[in-house]
């Protein structure tokens, strides 16, 4: 379980071995400390940290997250691919998605409100 105090952390818009990196020196946590936590060989996450493995599966960002007390969610590929999957789920929303961020089509007025107030703009 995540601590009240891990949810100050904000989700990560770096890539995954930067904030692979900045957990671990947030926390103090050693590649062995990690892979002792995880099950995961110490040279696999030093791999993951240098970025020269790939981003690993979801099932592996989860274990790794919860070594780390963060969500999953912190890791911005893990976000990326959870929003992926529902846009596949859904067409119409990919669709309308694409018309606003992509084809620059203009918002209609509730969505842009909820987006400014999201944002913290009144």
């Amino acid at each position: 379980m995540i601590s009240d105090a891990n949810k100050d952390i904000p989700n990560s818009t770096k890539n995954f071995p930067e904030t692979l990196r900045g957990l671990l020196a947030l926390r103090n946590i050693s590649y062995r400390r990690l892979a002792t936590r995880t099950k995961l060989s110490a040279g696999y996450l030093n791999h993951l940290a240098c970025g020269t493995r790939p981003v690993p599966a979801e099932q592996v960002i989860k274990v790794i997250a919860r070594a780390l007390r963060v969500k999953p969610e912190h890791f911005f590929e893990f976000r990326q691919r959870s929003l992926q999957r529902e846009l596949y789920r859904s067409p119409q929303l990919a669709d309308k998605l694409y018309e606003f961020i992509v084809a620059d089509k203009p918002l209609p007025r509730d969505i842009k409100a909820a987006i400014e107030t999201a944002r913290g703009r009144k």
